[in-house]
This record gives C-alpha cells, sequence and structure tokens, in this order.
C-alpha cells in the first residue's frame, strides 16, 4: 500500500489485548510503534483495549492503566496524552481507581465501549464524568445509540474535551453525529474506519463540509484494523493540501497542546522495534482488512 504522505497523530489507538472476542485480538507497545513506524504516524493519544481481563476486576483495570501511562513516561514525544479504561460494573471501585490513575499516573481522562465496558452513554458514566470534569481531561466515547447522548455530556460538562470514536464508520452514524454534535465546541470526531459496505457513498469531503474541519481528526483504532485504508482517503481525497494537513494532524496537534502546550509533534519518523519485519506486523483477525 502507497505511504502516507503527510505525518499523522493518531487519536484513538489502544493498547492491550481483547479477550472479548473469538479469537482475542490486540497488540503490546512495541508492536503499535512498529506499526506506527511504517504507516507515518508520529504520536498518538492511546488507551487500553476494551474487553480486556477482568477475572481480578479493578485490578485489572489497574493494571490496563499503568501499562498506559508507563508508555507515556517512557515515550512522552510519541504519546503526549494517555487514556485510562472503565468499566461502569466496577461502580464506586471503578471510579476510585480512575481519579488514582489521574493524580498518580498522569492520565488525563478515560475511553469506554459500549457492551464491553458495560455503559450505554447514559446516567451510569456521570460518577467517571465528574472525575474528569475536575481535572479538566479529555475522553474518547464509542457509541452507543443516538450522538445525541454525548451532545448531552458536552453540555453539561463542557471542560471536558470529547472525541467520538468511528464519526465515519457508516452513513447513518455521520447523519446522526452532524445533527446532534455538529455545533458543539468541545466535540472533537475521529475517522477511525470509513463506512462499510457503503464504501462508494462516502468521502472525507461531504463529512468536513457539514462539520467544522477544525474538529474531525485521523484515528486507527489499532489493533483492530489495518488503519493505512483511511490514511489513503485521507491522502486522495478532494480537500485541500492544508486541509488535509489538518485532517492528518493539526487538529490533533491543537487539541493535544489544550492538555500539553509545550509538546511539540515528533517530525521524525517512530524507529521500527527489533523483531517485528514488515510483512507481518499488519496482521489482524478484525474487518476491513487490506
Amino acid at each position: 500500500m502507497q505511504a502516507a504522505l503527510h505525518p499523522y497523530i493518531d487519536v484513538h489507538a489502544h493498547i492491550g489485548q481483547t479477550v472479548s472476542r473469538a479469537r482475542p485480538i490486540g497488540q503490546d507497545l512495541a508492536r503499535y510503534m512498529a506499526r506506527m513506524a511504517t504507516s507515518s504516524v508520529h504520536a498518538a493519544i492511546i488507551s487500553p483495549t476494551a474487553g480486556g481481563p477482568q477475572s481480578r476486576g479493578v485490578l485489572d483495570t489497574k493494571a490496563q492503566n499503568l501499562e498506559i501511562a508507563e508508555a507515556c513516561k517512557a515515550f512522552p514525544g510519541r504519546f503526549p496524552i494517555g487514556l485510562g479504561v472503565v468499566e461502569v460494573r466496577h461502580e464506586t471501585a471503578g471510579v476510585d481507581e480512575l481519579e488514582r490513575s489521574i493524580r498518580e499516573d498522569g492520565l488525563l481522562g478515560f475511553m469506554c465501549h459500549p457492551i464491553l465496558s458495560g455503559h450505554a452513554l447514559e446516567e451510569e458514566l456521570n460518577p467517571f464524568l465528574e472525575v474528569v470534569n475536575a481535572h479538566g481531561g479529555l475522553c474518547l466515547l464509542h457509541l452507543s445509540g443516538t450522538s445525541a447522548k454525548v451532545a448531552a455530556y458536552a453540555k453539561r460538562y463542557p471542560d471536558i474535551a470529547f472525541i467520538i470514536g468511528h464519526a465515519s464508520m457508516s452513513l447513518e452514524v455521520e447523519h446522526d453525529i452532524v445533527e446532534h454534535c455538529g455545533s458543539a465546541d468541545n466535540i472533537w470526531l475521529d475517522l477511525a474506519q470509513k463506512p462499510d459496505p457503503e464504501e462508494d457513498l462516502w468521502t472525507l469531503h461531504k463529512l468536513v463540509s457539514r462539520v467544522s474541519l477544525s474538529r474531525v481528526m485521523f484515528g486507527s483504532d489499532a489493533p483492530y484494523y489495518d488503519y493505512r485504508r483511511v490514511q489513503h482517503l485521507i491522502e486522495n481525497s478532494s480537500l485541500s493540501e492544508a486541509e488535509v494537513a489538518q485532517v492528518a494532524y493539526g487538529n490533533a496537534m491543537i487539541l493535544i497542546r489544550k492538555f500539553k502546550p509545550l509538546w511539540e509533534l515528533p517530525m521524525a519518523a517512530v524507529e521500527v522495534p527489533t523483531g517485528y519485519p514488515n510483512n507481518d506486523i499488519w496482521i489482524t483477525n478484525g474487518r476491513r482488512l487490506t
């Protein structure tokens, strides 16, 4: 596949193992960095995978959060922001772990996934959002039903920056997001995968014409898909060169600097870790492969 022409910031990347799938799927930090090195991704906002191990309950959540925090501390230029994961079924213990991960580990908020994280984007998330709101942080939310639920959160918590994952996953989802969240200035959209099977009906130009270009960003949803397909769409869209650069990295850079004002995007590519030859690092069992 043709290499990307721009540096990219990935605002939707997961480290860890999803065990609630048959077969389990995941990636460690080294594998993701190998993928970054061969796809022009220079930096990322990272979080644990949803559906990770939970045999020990909140202790497993803590271990997953610590893995993200350690990656951010080891490579602060590459991973300027780390998010934890929350399981609403942990209730108060989960809220306490989120608070701990922000205070002690330097994470800036959380990622959660409907079903896999036990939520429906309703009042069950409010205790967790209260924690993030107190610190002025960031949340990556996968949708559960209409995006009107995220719009309600954004209105209630104006000091939280929200990213809606997979804003381009289907035309129906895209239309719903535009209707409910298109004018909210604290909601950003990521392009983690394009519509399928309606491949020919979707264009990036249509999406950015309906929402502010400044709030549309590249996301990979690694390790589940070969995200180079989305990069190919961005690079070959009808957007101008400057607009492509905004989506690829410029908008994400502005968002990251809301929390890390001194952070600079590394312009050199990631070095490929040893042990990951180029011919196998893209193997995954997710859909929408090359």
